[in-house]
């Protein structure tokens, strides 16, 4: 499996082939039908994806480990929470 940049890589070329393939093919001119609001919706969600994925490519290792710092750091909040609940809970029943 991949990782790191190499990953994003790929997603990214992924979710621009999905662009190249799915743009011309979607039906954008008619006002707020059914159809329309999918693509657009569908389109948005692709430029998103996009985005996300040439920001990890451009992050800097420094805000990369800063950010993986704060993911342990709610993951053991979390952990903590769901200790206390099931230790609370115990003692009451």
């Amino acid at each position: 499996m991949l990782s790191g940049k190499g990953r994003h890589v790929l997603y990214l070329l992924i979710a621009l082939a999905m662009l190249v393939y799915g743009l011309p093919r979607i039906e954008l001119n008619a006002l707020w039908d059914g159809t329309s609001l999918f693509g657009l919706v569908w389109t948005l969600f692709a430029f998103i994806i996009v985005a996300a994925h040439v920001n990890a490519l451009l992050m800097k290792e420094e805000k990369r480990k800063e950010l993986a710092r704060i993911k342990r750091a709610k993951a053991l909040l979390w952990e903590r929470k769901l200790v206390e609940k099931a230790m609370a809970k115990r003692a009451r029943g």
